[in-house]
């Protein structure tokens, strides 16, 4: 029988975080086969918060403030949110006509399309401070308190009761739309746009490694030598001591769960026999061997590290950091891995501690459907959507 996900769709914020684990499992390369997933986006959030592997275009952030204020004209809740569904729907058009195609949500499936940037912007907008609300439904109703409110202390004597009313949930400093925000639009932001993003960023933000990116440009942002991991920026020599260490630590975990991916892969293809996937594989796990990330293993203060982990996310499972310490064990010894028992003995183990009975190790049928390879995307921490938005603002200042 398929699995399936389902939930009571009575609650927005749980509806979208939801989605938003539906998507991850859509993305390629972010199959966690060996459950590090937490580690992953602890260290994604510690780096780049408000960032997901869904984002294109940083504008996004500012449309949608700008149509929820445009929604906000209608009466009730109900008509607001539906309001607001139809302009983002418009907003496709109106980039399209301004001639943009990539980066659009939305530029194929048009009116089909179920994922909303809003959906997917959310956490954005309230980690870098543009709208505090849940949801988009939650904001409308809020807006809706607040006008029912306001018209109650409209005639009242005090004058001291019209200071006391709550903002209406989105940031008073938000820049004013575009004309024509909803015929012809482009992703460029303007001056004052930029101005304002890398002040809501960084004060938002601040002491991440994407509060000190906004303010400082590397030089390898674009061209053939781009960062193509946050530890390839141009300027790592200047990041403060502590998100110099933080991204060692990223790029550690990146190259020797790689190891960890291979190595599964690896037993799974002698398992299955699939001749016709194993030697590129065992190649793989050779070459990263020889590649000097095992010195990294040997290298690392993971007395540091798990320190790290422990204050982003002190719920982190024990049987995740004991899989991580048993691998890093493995990878720093001396002992070839493509031969190594105790290597392909983890990540079964791993497998099974994670699947139970549809571990592809023990379940035939499982393995059988394995399409010879699952889980090699090397981690990026969300780099690559981070490193999109972070041009937009560079190029926007170099224009102004």
């Amino acid at each position: 029988m398929a699995s399936a996900f389902g939930w009571l769709d009575n609650d927005d914020e749980q509806r979208r975080r939801m989605l938003e684990v539906v998507d991850l499992f859509r993305e390629q390369g972010t199959i966690d086969e060996l459950g590090i997933g937490a580690i992953r986006d602890t260290l994604a959030n510690a780096m780049f918060p408000g960032t997901s592997t869904l984002h294109t275009r940083l504008r996004y952030v500012l449309f949608l403030p700008w149509l929820m204020q445009a929604a906000s004209r209608k009466h009730t809740p109900a008509e607001m949110s539906a309001e607001f569904r139809h302009l983002q729907y418009r907003l496709i058009d109106s980039l399209l006509a301004g001639g943009e195609t990539e980066g659009v949500m939305g530029n194929v499936a048009r009116r089909s399309l179920k994922r909303l940037p809003s959906d997917v912007y959310w956490s954005a907008l309230g980690n870098w401070g543009l709208v505090d609300a849940s949801s988009p439904n939650a904001y409308y109703r809020r807006l809706s308190d607040f006008r029912s409110l306001r018209d109650r202390t409209a005639d009242a004597d005090d004058i001291d009761s019209h200071m006391t009313l709550p903002g209406d949930g989105i940031d008073a400093e938000l820049p004013p739309p575009p004309d024509g925000l909803l015929g012809q639009v482009t992703f460029e932001l303007t001056a004052r746009e930029e101005e304002y993003l890398s002040y809501r960023i960084s004060s938002r933000t601040r002491g991440t490694l994407l509060a000190w990116l906004t303010r400082n440009p590397p030089p390898n942002m674009d061209g053939p030598d781009s960062a193509g991991y946050p530890w390839e920026i141009g300027n790592t020599d200047q990041l403060p001591q502590d998100l110099r260490d933080l991204v060692d630590h990223a790029q550690r975990f990146s190259v020797l769960v790689h190891g960890a991916a291979l190595v599964y892969n690896v037993a799974l293809a002698r398992k299955g026999a699939r001749e016709d996937v194993l030697v590129g594989h065992e190649h793989s796990l050779a070459e990263w061997q020889d590649s000097g990330a095992r010195e990294l293993a040997a290298t690392w203060d993971r007395a540091a590290w798990w320190r790290l982990i422990g204050t982003h996310n002190p719920q982190l499972r024990h049987t995740t950091r004991a899989f991580v310490d048993s691998w890093v064990d493995i990878a720093s010894s001396r002992g070839d891995l493509l031969t190594s028992s105790d290597a392909a003995r983890l990540a079964e183990t791993r497998e099974r501690q994670i699947k139970g009975s549809r571990a592809r190790f023990v379940n035939q049928s499982a393995l059988d459907r394995w399409s010879g390879s699952s889980g090699l995307g090397h981690l990026d921490f969300r780099w690559a959507n981070t490193s999109a938005h972070l041009r937009d603002l560079y190029q926007a200042r170099g224009a102004a």
